[in-house]
């Protein structure tokens, strides 16, 4: 006889002992009574129920209970959070909500932008200075947008303002897909879309044991997806991220391992008071370390950044760089890169660069220089051909895959669990011949 390890994964279906419908109003939705492992409660939104506290009222919604479920709402106006979960509170779903229009005034710059409070966000926990963590939380399926102010962008310094979603210092264990971030303009971008902190901190965001997946998330002056801190057995997969300054961010992994695969990033902008062709862009993967941190493993498998174009411009509108640090006092280390489409806006420029000790980068496609050197051995030196009614032209409707004429085109190596089902892998995010990506709410 022998003996192994037995593992499952959560049942997708909750259990509700008890539900409470809530029409509109005007005041805070106070979420107090806890269910159970066996029953949750579920506080669900009435027909056409709107919780609109029209900036009189800190936060739109604050969760106060465990195993709740909070469902349906359209939230607008909180004068500093939408949605809220408190110290000390586990095992909550947050799902079809839509929440808007929140947030305190920063102040105005010299553009005549009206700037937000940092860091204050339409989905929240707060557990800092040694607060009861939040944990075990699923936030799925809403739509975040359009907070009341804007962070700025790197013409003034490093962006400051509204996150969409975020969670700081809390607890393991968290589920963050299928959402859907946005702003309707630049002016009310946020500082990051889907993030938290701390990122000097063994927790960090989005906490040990945790997944950021399936989710779509654009306007971000600065990380699209924020995944810092302690990075221990964090995954961040199969997202769409577009017009954010970096894409996926996870300086530092201080333990690890934290796994960036099969995300697809579009367009990156910096600075808005710069033509398209003069902006600096930025990374898709900010994947440096911090002195003072461990530096845990990083794995990047099957990304793929595309390359939009626009009329009358002389550059692309894509990422500036691929697999790459905040400088060399933030170098590239412990990562492994494997099968990614590293395409990005000028090919003099670094595709992997900021180099530190034990990485191990190869089998990539790139059209830019490769900082760190016996590295890419097996890479390929080229730009993708997509096939026909795919790439960047598909923006988040899912298809991304390669021609057969294209450089990559099953020339990926294989890795176990992650591709090993294909005889011969493509590079990048989408594998020929199988359906198309999803991501968002409707799935």
């Amino acid at each position: 006889a022998s003996s192994g390890l037995i593992a499952s994964t959560w049942n997708e279906q909750f259990p509700i002992a008890k539900t409470i419908t809530v029409g509109s109003q005007s005041t805070t939705l106070k979420v107090t009574e806890s269910g159970s492992a066996s029953g949750y409660v579920l506080y669900q939104a009435a027909p056409g129920a709107v919780i609109d506290v029209a900036n009189a009222q800190s936060v739109g919604v604050s969760i106060q209970a465990n195993y709740v479920i909070v469902r349906g709402f359209t939230v607008k106006g909180a004068q500093q959070h939408g949605i809220i979960m408190q110290p000390g509170q586990h095992d909550i779903v947050i799902e079809n909500n839509d929440v808007s229009g929140w947030g305190e005034l920063r102040g105005s710059n010299s553009a005549g932008w009206q700037m937000g409070i940092d860091e204050q966000s339409g989905i929240t926990a707060r557990c800092y200075n040694n607060a009861p963590e939040v944990y075990r939380v699923v936030i799925q399926r809403n739509k975040v947008h359009d907070p009341r102010y804007g962070a700025n962008s790197w013409d003034w310094g490093h962006p400051a303002g509204p996150n969409a979603i975020s969670m700081y210092e809390c607890g393991g264990n968290n589920v963050i897909r299928y959402n859907e971030v946005y702003s309707a303009d630049q002016q009310h971008y946020w500082m990051n879309g889907i993030g938290g902190g701390n990122n000097d901190s063994n927790k960090g965001f989005p906490g040990a044991d945790s997944d950021i997946y399936g989710n779509i998330v654009k306007s971000a002056w600065d990380d699209g997806i924020e995944a810092e801190g302690g990075g221990k057995n964090v995954r961040v997969w199969s997202n769409y991220v577009d017009s954010t300054a970096v894409g996926i961010a996870t300086t530092p992994v201080a333990i690890g391992p934290t796994y960036v695969f099969r995300n697809v990033y579009n367009r990156s902008r910096m600075k808005s008071q710069l033509g398209l062709d003069s902006d600096e862009r930025n990374n898709f993967a900010k994947s440096g370390s911090w002195s003072g941190y461990g530096n845990g493993r990083r794995y990047v498998f099957h990304n793929t950044l595309l390359q939009a174009t626009q009329a009358g411009l002389t550059y692309t509108l894509g990422a500036g760089g691929g697999i790459a640090a905040s400088g060399s006092s933030e170098p590239l280390t412990n990562t492994v890169s494997r099968n990614n489409i590293l395409h990005i806006w000028k090919a003099w420029w670094a595709a992997i660069g900021a180099p530190g000790s034990g990485d191990d980068i190869d089998y990539d496609l790139y059209n830019g220089g490769v900082q760190i050197s016996g590295n890419e051995t097996h890479g390929i030196v080229g730009t993708p051909i997509y096939a026909g009614g795919n790439g960047w032209q598909s923006e988040a409707g899912g298809m991304y895959q390669l021609d057969p004429s294209s450089p990559g085109y099953g020339k990926g190596l294989r890795i176990p669990n992650f591709n090993d089902k294909y005889a011969a892998p493509d590079i990048g995010a989408h594998q020929s011949g199988t359906p198309g990506m999803k991501f968002g709410v409707n799935q």
